[in-house]
């Protein structure tokens, strides 16, 4: 909102290619092959699932009504904070420790959202259940800790800003949300690890059908 005051409506274009920009040139300069395929995976899949939550779901709007135009930069920009987080924390801390805060902490805000809040919510369950199953894939599980930390102030800021709000329920009126539902933790969990897992099978499939390709 305070760069389309200054900017007017091309406000959200101008945030795209900054983001845009500051990402791509840590990609190429910090980054192999394999993370850039990474990133550019997930950035697809949440922009994906953004479509159909808003479009097709009816599961949250934007402010200005259509999705923003920086929203592909910023989903390749999250991935790629979480990345570099999770990977820059000391060998030594205790992985299991920090996992099992994050979800025990998850675990509580979804039983607040289902048992206590005026809007209940029973998407976070569901989503709950998800990142529960992720916490036996390993490189995921030692990045839910990162998540949580850097995509819950996220989701906050924007809904408290007006930037974004979520819908009491879905299109079909089964599925309840809540004002700030705890589903955003097992969404970026399960974008995640679907980058994870697809990213090295696709570049080995770019591997042998172009050899002549140097990867990085």
């Amino acid at each position: 909102m305070l760069v389309d005051s200054f900017v007017g409506p091309r406000g959200q274009a101008v945030c795209g290619l900054v983001l845009g920009a500051v990402t791509v040139g840590w990609l190429i300069l910090r980054e192999s092959t394999l993370v850039r395929a990474q990133v550019a995976i997930a950035a697809l899949l949440a922009c994906a699932v953004e479509v159909a939550a808003t479009q097709w779901l009816g599961l949250w709007d934007y402010r200005l009504g259509g999705l923003p135009g920086w929203l592909p930069s910023q989903q390749a920009n999250t991935f790629l904070m979480v990345l570099v987080v999770a990977r820059s924390l000391p060998p030594r801390l205790p992985d299991r420790l920090l996992l099992g805060c994050a979800v025990f902490g998850v675990g509580l805000w979804t039983a607040a959202n289902l048992l206590l809040s005026q809007r209940t919510d029973t998407a976070s369950v569901i989503w709950f259940l998800v990142l529960l199953a992720l916490c036996r894939h390993r490189q995921t599980a030692a990045w839910i800790p990162t998540i949580v930390v850097l995509t819950v102030p996220l989701d906050i800021l924007v809904t408290r800003t007006g930037l974004l709000a979520y819908r009491p329920h879905d299109v079909t009126g089964l599925l309840l949300i809540g004002e700030q539902p705890s589903a955003i933790v097992g969404g970026y969990a399960f974008i995640y690890y679907c980058a994870l897992r697809t990213a090295p099978a696709l570049l080995r499939l770019w591997r042998r059908s172009v050899p002549q390709a140097r990867v990085g």
